[in-house]
């Protein structure tokens, strides 16, 4: 059983007393052997009462200094087991843990970092919450390991666009084939820029761009009824940034991210500007026109070149005579004559008889000759793409009134108004549907490669399940015969 407390005698009041007392202790009998042990509350207790006032108060005042340490070196080591390697809490200068060393009492954000074996120096990241420095570094280790991992750029995507664009126009970045870029292909990557990428993203670090943030605002380009080929114009605007960026930079800290790919794009529609006009509706197209305008659109509709193409055709280019066009060169509305959209773009297209009447009348009734533009205003001038649209719009209203007052035609083939590249779409189907094969109306045409003729017009090839079947009837009986 416990051993009763030794009731501490009552303590002098004189004053060597008391200073005897301040200096010692009062020893007191402990129980002997023969009794049981006592219980830690009860040892405790006799320590306290053998101590004097002054004693006591510099036990309690070390014993606090004691319990403040411990308790900083738990703090510690529990953030240290809790905050993973490689992360670590960012205080506020006013955080209770930078002020007294007690217990955080602000939200800090984490540091992540990632030592880089290329350039031999430690990158950071500071993030809002823990588990998403611990997503980035894991993100990032592999790339660290690999010796891949660089450090983050300080260009925002405003810097790099405008450089971008700069060096674009002076030709020390080329597109993917190795050439300049052509001028109306430049213009639609600045107004991206410009009117997109720049307001959303321009002043966002390249390095600090993810896919998410590209992602977010294909999304929001959505909400805003932008089509589908508008938005992958703009990725792709987007693309050529992180592509080029060592061109950009000059030097080899490239962005090994690349967050334009992998992007959920909308499908963009096929055939949305197939506006085919038949053979007998062609016909009465031109025939509904003004005289100056009818070899225009007849060399449209049955040669198929592009409207810059036909802007810059030469008379010398026209040789009638071997039913043929060169197409050397193209029209920019900003830059003048510029080379072909591509290479294949360079070609010889044929010249149909109607076409050849229409030409040949054309050019006795210009006296265009040489060097002189076929269809210019002038000699010199090309014509006015809008002025020709809005001319042959007209006439062919005047026509189609008069086709809904004869009511010969079926409703459905009368006239409707069609556009300068819809007439090539025309073009290639009727060659298609004449039986010419696909690889020669891709030399034809001007297509890079035949796959994009395939692509683009392999819907239209002529020959449906009754033709096929009658070719393989033809052909297992030629076989049986033999």
């Amino acid at each position: 059983m416990p051993a009763q407390i030794t009731e501490r005698p009552k303590r002098r009041r004189n004053h060597e007393s008391s200073a005897e007392d301040s200096m010692s202790a009062q020893i007191l009998q402990f129980p002997s052997g023969e009794t049981d042990d006592p219980d830690p509350a009860t040892a405790l207790a006799r320590i306290l009462q053998s101590l004097t006032k002054q004693q006591s108060h510099t036990l309690r005042r070390e014993i606090g200094v004691l319990s403040t340490t411990i308790a900083k070196e738990a703090a510690a080591a529990e953030a240290s087991v809790q905050t993973p390697e490689g992360i670590r809490p960012r205080h506020s200068e006013r955080c209770r843990s930078k002020r007294t060393g007690g217990e955080c009492d602000c939200d800090p954000p984490y540091e992540a970092s990632v030592w880089s074996t290329f350039e031999k120096t430690k990158i950071r990241k500071t993030l809002p919450t823990k588990q998403e420095a611990i997503k980035w570094r894991r993100k990032h280790l592999g790339l660290a390991e690999a010796g891949q991992l660089r450090a983050p750029s300080r260009l925002t995507l405003a810097e790099t666009a405008y450089t971008w664009l700069d060096m674009a126009r002076a030709e020390e970045i080329l597109n993917r084939s190795g050439k300049r870029y052509k001028p109306s292909a430049l213009r639609t990557i600045e107004q991206d820029f410009r009117l997109r990428l720049i307001p959303e993203l321009g002043t966002h670090f390249m390095s600090d761009i993810e896919r998410a943030d590209l992602q977010r605002r294909v999304g929001v380009w959505l909400g805003r009824k932008l089509s589908a080929s508008k938005i992958h114009t703009c990725v792709n605007a987007a693309r050529v940034l992180w592509r080029d960026f060592d061109l950009i930079t000059g030097t080899d800290n490239l962005l090994l991210i690349d967050p334009t790919k992998g992007l959920r794009l909308p499908a963009v529609p096929v055939g949305g500007r197939d506006r085919i006009a038949t053979a007998d509706e062609a016909h009465r197209l031109i025939a509904a026109l003004e005289e100056e305008d009818q070899a225009l659109w007849a060399t449209a509709l049955y040669a198929g070149m592009r409207h810059g193409e036909l802007q810059a055709l030469r008379a010398e280019k026209i040789e009638l005579a071997l039913k043929r066009i060169k197409v050397h060169a193209g029209w920019d509305q900003y830059e003048g004559e510029i080379d072909t959209k591509t290479e294949k773009g360079r070609r010889t297209t044929v010249v149909i008889e109607l076409l050849e009447t229409m030409l040949a009348e054309h050019l006795r009734r210009t006296g265009r000759t040489g060097k002189d533009l076929v269809f210019g205003k002038d000699a010199d001038t090309p014509y006015n793409g809008n002025t020709v649209h809005n001319r042959a719009r007209r006439a062919w209203k005047i026509a189609r009134q008069r086709e809904d007052e004869e009511d010969i035609i079926p409703e459905h083939e009368r006239i409707r108004p069609i556009g300068l590249h819809e007439c090539r779409h025309t073009a290639v189907s009727h060659m298609l549907d004449a039986g010419i094969t696909i690889d020669k109306v891709s030399k034809f045409i001007g297509h890079a490669s035949i796959t994009v003729t395939i692509d683009r017009y392999g819907h239209l090839l002529p020959g449906g399940e009754a033709e096929a079947a009658a070719l393989l009837d033809e052909y297992h009986a030629r076989r049986r015969r033999r």
